[in-house]
């Protein structure tokens, strides 16, 4: 028998030509070729363990044979999910029971239609569809205004066919069935001729299409296609026109993806039409304006313009519906006509009041059924009950009680003064005594509450067109509904409530405060009158230059180095001093001992803390005059500049009031670069004057407000102030996008739950089929909630880019049956990248039924993984807080390892994602810094079969095991072609391989138990990770204890004092490297030979034994 070192070395010189030699035994190669024709053939574990020359194959090649026998545990093995730490195999301490069972496929993914990460993939493209269609668009109309202006003739835009497409699909005409020859036509037609083409055949839309050109009769420009006007009018049209679709609602409005640019258009179309509008009818016929309303209010899509129309003037309804705001927001009267003056009683006030008349009524209702009236008298001397019963039947203060006493006591005289439903209503005798035992039945008191209510009713009528107190003073019922529900005393004439509503000095001298403030009467008896200062649209121009004021303090305070460099430039001085309300009495002076100011007191200390001067008005070195966050709390500041100033320039009457104004003429000063310190006088002409503001380079500020000559300004013709039509544009810019984004979570929350599995019997959605899939809503479940929205295969095709006439459902159902990651197959016969993304975002089978995901990873080779990595980064670290983190952070790393393998599609994803790629490599014991991701992509997408490729000549071995795991073809696409029933192609090869190298350590240790000995732990040195997994295998600890000389009796030693010894000898990061493996083993079995010197078997007991250590 040849020594143990000198076997060793003759195989590990060429181990190739040794396992080649075993392969081609003709047992093993008998045993090798039937392992391979029926492995897939195997139904289930317990065929694949009834066949025992299969079975015993595959356990002898993962070292499992002397287990052979224990078929129930190895079944056990076999179906646990390596994935949960607490399985089966998981939780036994020898890892070979855990390799045997990665290699098979017993516990493969459960069937699933779609996989979370699909259903998550799937629904965040169809999210930024709608964000692709509007960039799409928008490229179109950057295309058509480049192009347009050089059209010179009909030719040049018809045969265009990107130009003619926009121009079509601008009017909702389909390109697909318009004729050029027809469009050539129109194009050239006379609008003003009723017998030319356009007018006779065109219909609406080609004849709006026309009118937005210029072209001849024989197609020819005078100059150009298209006006300027023209050309914005089709850009802005289109823009419109091809919002996308989110909800196609049958009845209502349909809810639609409305861009930023969109809604621009539709700020720019309001502030331009609102101050046309004169009355309701004419705001609410328009249907793009009450679009806009109900959108900046949150009104719904579905709110009617016949309930807009009373929320507007109806301050009651308004307050039933919760859109107060939205009555607030117009100045209309009752009767729907503009008002010029300010409301006589807003929508607070006037809760105050029917707060006050509830209350009255109240009274009334409890005091009237008291036992305590007795007689009428009683009733009488009550002088709310009275002066409530007055009211209620119009009766007025100067009736008496006396007169009041005979009409409810008499029923004839109450008849002769025309009062004889106040009798009736009322059960007192002639003498006054009650006729039973209350003075008025439930019935009778409510015949006289509901005259009040109609009295309340009458008042809230009539107060929204009310513009001076004498309207109020001259209706008697609604000065006895004031009366009675403020509860006044007859004593107080007519006259001196009308004092009170106008003068509060007389109203708070009688003690009537809360009457007098339940109104907005000036001393003359009017309301204010409501002033035209600016128009909307003059308001967002003012507006506009205000952002652009922020915009160049932005981007130009950076550069500022010191404060005389600030101050030297006007806009960033007026910038400031409006931000923080520096009034033109604070000279350049001041400002710049302001700004240097280094004590943190004084008024302006707030203004000093927002810079970074010194006291010389320089800066440290790397300092900025502002950080980002003193610059955003500065523009903030001067944001509120502007909220202020709409909210002030609103109360203006004339030029006086708003020179009068610091913080106005501060804000203008900044938005229009205006000197700090120019005069009122200058100020005031540039506003009253064009002639002097063009002289003074101002017009544009002129220009933005309407003050006459004499300073006056004209009362207000439209139904918004621009503060409010301000307001309105602010709450729309905000809120544009609410209805459309909710709308499109909608849509993803609806195809999510019916993909869910159902947990109620009313719903029966569960998707398991094809045919499943391709049912409508409608059809799906009982719920009519969302019958009205895209179902699941409409959303799948628009997260795809695809429409149903693109792939019909017939189409769709042969799709999703379809391999798409067959190169020949159906899908791939397409050429469309979209089906085939679309295709692969399913797993149907070709039954139509849910198959299992393909993954680019096995679930058992992830797990593998994730546990080498978790081994491998921690192995050299001793117990401790370091430890503990390092381990923290490697269960993070696999979560996302977990998470990220589950979304890749290619191998470009996988290698585009380092994080992938980094665990991988390391879990592999291979560092990442060796590999870019071009030499990877080498590796992967090498030919395993050519011996002479990359993979096989340049990489490291250890990546043919790894590029075998993962279920990419050599043009890094996934594939089916990898994957067994029972056992993949990695796993079959990995499973034959060892069972070669099995078979050649057991027939060397028939000869020499020590080479046995030395390829066993050459084998496993790689996967070794911890010095106790040498402790607790035997053949590896004799390995080590032969090789290194160690007596004995160190196993009879506390366990944690054997590794400490071992550790002195062996270290873990050597056993990764094949070089120092090999020279350990060379010293083994140089070391066993001299141990050994008479024939026995020691080595052959230890590894037929179990292989562990007891």
């Amino acid at each position: 028998m040849i020594t143990a070192s000198l076997a060793y070395t003759i195989l590990s010189k060429d181990m190739t030509s040794s396992l080649n030699k075993v392969a081609a035994q003709a047992t093993v190669k008998k045993d090798a070729q039937y392992y391979a024709d029926n492995i897939n053939k195997v139904k289930d574990v317990d065929d694949f363990l009834g066949d025992y020359r299969l079975y015993s194959y595959a356990m002898k090649a993962y070292g499992l044979e002397d287990m052979t026998y224990a078929k129930a545990f190895m079944k056990k093995v076999l179906e646990s999910d390596l994935t949960d730490p607490n399985s089966y195999a998981n939780k036994l301490s020898d890892t070979r029971y855990r390799e045997f069972a990665a290699a098979f496929n017993f516990n493969a993914p459960e069937k699933d239609v779609q996989t979370d990460a699909q259903e998550d993939e799937l629904i965040g493209l169809y999210k930024q569809s709608f964000v692709d269609a509007d960039k799409a668009a928008a490229t179109e109309s950057t295309y058509y205004s480049n192009n347009i202006d050089s059209v010179q003739t009909v030719d040049d835009l018809v045969d265009n066919a990107r130009l003619r497409t926009y121009v079509l699909k601008a009017f909702k005409i389909d390109p697909t069935y318009a004729s050029k020859d027809f469009l050539r036509q129109v194009l050239t037609s006379d609008l003003s001729d009723p017998t030319s083409v356009v007018n006779t055949q065109g219909g609406d839309k080609y004849k709006a299409l026309a009118a937005q050109f210029s072209f001849n009769a024989d197609g020819t420009v005078n100059g150009s296609a298209q006006t300027a006007t023209q050309k914005a009018s089709i850009i802005e049209t289109y823009t419109l026109n091809s919002q996308s679709v989110i909800i196609d609602n049958s009845v209502g409005s349909d809810v639609v993806y409305v861009s930023k640019t969109a809604a621009e258009y539709n700020q720019a179309y309001y502030t331009a039409k609102i101050g046309t509008i004169t009355n309701v009818d004419d705001l609410v016929a328009d249907s793009r304006l009450t679009s806009y309303i109900k959108t900046a209010y949150s009104m719904g899509a579905d709110f009617t313009a016949a309930a807009l129309r009373t929320v507007l003037t109806d301050p009651g309804y308004a307050q039933l519906m919760g859109f107060t705001n939205v009555y607030n927001a117009f100045n209309f009267k009752a009767d729907g006509t503009t008002s010029t003056t300010a409301r006589a009683q807003t929508i607070d006030q006037s809760n105050k009041l029917k707060d006050a008349a509830a209350s009255t009524a109240n009274y009334y209702s409890v005091t009237s059924r008291s036992t305590s009236i007795t007689n009428v008298d009683d009733l009488l001397a009550d002088s709310v009950l009275a002066r409530y019963i007055k009211d209620a039947y119009g009766l007025g203060t100067s009736f008496s009680n006396a007169e009041l006493k005979s009409i409810l006591t008499d029923s004839t005289y109450a008849t002769a003064q025309g009062h004889a439903d106040l009798n009736a209503d009322f059960n007192f005798q002639a003498d006054g005594s009650i006729n039973g035992s209350m003075i008025q039945t439930d019935a009778q008191r409510k015949s006289t509450t509901d005259k009040s209510a109609a009295n309340a009713a009458h008042f809230n009528s009539m107060i929204g067109n009310v513009t001076n107190v004498d309207d109020i003073m001259s209706d008697p019922v609604a000065v006895s509904y004031l009366r009675t529900s403020m509860q006044i005393a007859d004593s107080v004439s007519d006259a001196t409530l009308r004092s009170f509503l106008v003068d509060p000095a007389a109203a708070s001298a009688q003690g009537y405060s809360d009457v007098h403030d339940l109104f907005n009467f000036k001393t003359d008896g009017s309301v204010a009158t409501l002033y035209a200062t600016q128009s909307a649209a003059q308001s967002a121009s003012t507006a506009s230059k205000a952002d652009d004021a922020a915009v160049y303090y932005q981007a130009t305070i950076a550069g500022i180095s010191n404060v005389d460099q600030l101050l030297s430039d006007r806009r960033l001085n007026n910038f400031i001093r409006n931000a923080y309300g520096i009034p033109s009495t604070v000279s350049d002076v001041d400002l710049r001992a302001i700004l240097t100011d280094q004590s943190g007191t004084g008024t302006y200390a707030d203004v000093a803390a927002a810079f970074n001067f010194k006291a010389d008005g320089s800066l440290e070195d790397g300092m900025a005059a502002q950080t980002a966050a003193q610059i955003t709390n500065t523009k903030i500041a001067a944001t509120a500049r502007t909220d202020d100033y709409s909210a002030r320039v609103a109360r203006i009457s004339n030029v006086d009031d708003l020179i009068a104004d610091p913080a106005i003429t501060n804000f203008l000063k900044s938005t229009y670069n205006l000197p700090f310190d120019i005069t009122d006088a200058d100020l005031k002409s540039i506003l009253t004057d064009a002639t002097a503001a063009a002289a003074a380079g101002y017009s544009d500020l002129n220009a933005d407000f309407n003050f006459a000559a004499d300073g006056s300004l004209p009362v207000v013709s439209s139904i918004q102030t621009a503060d409010q039509a301000q307001t309105t544009n602010d709450n729309y810019m905000a809120r544009y996008d609410d209805e459309r984004d909710e709308a499109i979570e909608e849509v993803a929350d609806n195809y999510k739950s019916m993909m869910a599995d159902s947990s109620s019997l009313l719903n029966f959605s569960d998707v398991k089929t094809v045919n499943d899939f391709l049912r409508t809503n409608r059809s799906a479940d009982f719920t009519k909630s969302n019958d009205n929205l895209p179902d699941l295969y409409h959303v799948a095709l628009q997260a795809f880019g695809l429409t149903d006439q693109d792939v019909p459902r017939s189409m769709m159902r042969k799709i999703l049956t379809s391999d798409a990651y067959d190169p020949d197959g159906y899908i791939a016969s397409l050429k469309d990248e979209r089906i085939t993304n679309l295709a692969r975002a399913f797993n149907f089978g070709p039954d139509g039924k849910a198959a299992s995901p393909l993954q680019a990873l096995p679930q058992a080779t992830m797990a593998k993984y994730a546990t080498d990595y978790k081994a491998h980064v921690t192995m050299l670290l001793k117990a401790g807080p370091v430890k503990d983190k390092a381990s923290k952070d490697a269960t993070a790393e696999v979560d996302y390892f977990a998470k990220g393998m589950a979304k890749v599609q290619s191998l470009d994803d996988f290698l585009d994602d380092s994080r992938l790629t980094d665990l991988v490599l390391k879990a592999n014991n291979l560092d990442p810094k060796d590999y870019d991701k071009a030499t990877l992509k080498k590796i992967f997408t090498s030919d395993p079969d050519d011996k002479k490729s990359y993979l096989n000549t340049k990489a490291d071995a250890r990546f043919k095991d790894i590029v075998a795991a993962f279920n990419f073809d050599k043009d890094g696409n996934l594939t089916r072609a990898k994957i067994g029933a029972i056992q993949n192609k990695a796993a079959e090869e990995n499973t034959q391989e060892l069972y070669i190298k099995q078979t050649l350590e057991t027939q060397q240790g028939e000869s020499n138990d020590g080479v046995r000995l030395a390829l066993y732990f050459s084998r496993k040195a790689p996967s070794i990770t911890s010095i106790y997994s040498i402790l607790g295998d035997k053949a590896l600890y004799q390995v080590i204890t032969t090789a290194y000389s160690l007596p004995a009796q160190i196993s009879s030693m506390d366990v944690a004092k054997q590794a400490d010894l071992i550790n002195r000898f062996v270290k873990l990061d050597d056993l990764q490297d094949p070089k120092k493996v090999d020279k350990l083993l060379r010293r083994f079995t140089a070391m066993y030979d001299v141990q050994n010197s008479t024939q026995q078997s020691p080595a052959l007991q230890i590894l037929t034994g179990g292989g562990t250590q007891s």
